[in-house]
């Protein structure tokens, strides 16, 4: 193998680390990075406000780790790496990052009792059956409109921090 052939197999090797490897490497410490801020209970130093009613035990943020485990990789690409939170199951995400205010529209709600189903009471009122004892009928529920200032609590973004050890381990990878 003459130095051309060398050269080239090095410029593929290093074309290959850049195109997969270095966006997995991006992706993989900033999500450790978002990870940890958890457990610091702080966003590049600057710690998440505290809650109106103190928390008994553990943190607020991380009674159940749903919300730290939903934070992934979205896109990983030579031009491009997106890392995503939240879910489904965990629409609150953004609005703990970025803070906000939620507003909750006025609202009622009716419910059905429980009915007895078989014996002689469930044949009272024509075959729809009596009410169980403790029910009453007609209930329903009002929830009147309300808004909550959601302070941030930011536990993702750009930081200095975050590309210092980006580079670092870019460093370590070449």
């Amino acid at each position: 193998m003459n130095n051309s052939q060398k050269l080239t197999a090095w410029f593929k090797r290093f074309e290959h680390k850049m195109s997969v490897k270095v966006p997995k490497l991006i992706a993989r410490t900033a999500i450790e990075e978002y990870n940890e801020s958890f457990q610091k209970k702080a966003w590049t130093g600057k710690p998440w406000k505290k809650t109106k009613r103190p928390v008994k035990k553990g943190s607020l943020m991380l009674r159940t780790t749903s919300l730290a485990s939903s934070i992934r990789e979205g896109e990983a690409t030579i031009n491009r790496v997106r890392i995503m939170a939240g879910s489904r199951l965990v629409p609150y995400a953004k609005i703990h990052n970025q803070g906000g205010i939620i507003e909750r529209a006025a609202r009622s709600e009716t419910f059905v009792r429980n009915r007895y189903v078989k014996g002689k009471k469930a044949k009272y009122f024509g075959g729809m059956g009596a009410f169980k004892k403790g029910t009453t009928p007609g209930q329903g529920l009002t929830f009147k409109a309300y808004t909550i200032n959601m302070p941030q609590r930011q536990f993702m973004g750009h930081s200095a921090a975050l590309n210092k050890r980006i580079i670092k381990n870019l460093k370590t990878l070449f």
